[in-house]
């Protein structure tokens, strides 16, 4: 099986910013400063895509998390959702989820 995963923040101001899978290792381990995140809350969103070889079938896991960054922008926590203004919504999560699939070299996608 074959995967890969993509890493977003989604801001309250409606952006979303993707970070590479080498930038979002590196933040989580506190080795990279966020100064535009410093002393902000933030939504994140996973997207993992697994393909099988021989299968014309995609299996889609997210994964969503609340994040605190601290006065130097550097990442002070992170844990799940909690209340209405931490969920991510349902065109976010669709954005993020077809933001991915649009590079994948599939010529069978079907959007529900």
């Amino acid at each position: 099986m074959n995967g890969q995963t993509r890493h977003f923040v989604l801001t309250p101001e409606g952006g979303i910013r993707e970070f590479s899978a080498e930038q979002a290792a590196l933040v989580a381990a506190g080795a990279r400063r966020m100064p535009e995140f410093a002393k902000r809350q933030l939504r994140y969103l996973q997207v993992t895509v697994l393909d099988e070889p021989n299968n014309e079938d995609l299996r889609i896991q997210t994964a969503g998390a609340c994040l605190g960054f601290d006065s130097d922008g550097r990442l002070a926590e992170a844990r799940p959702p909690d209340g209405e203004s931490e969920q991510i919504s349902r065109f976010e999560h669709d954005t993020c989820v077809q933001w991915v699939l649009r590079d994948l070299p599939t010529a069978h996608l079907t959007f529900h």
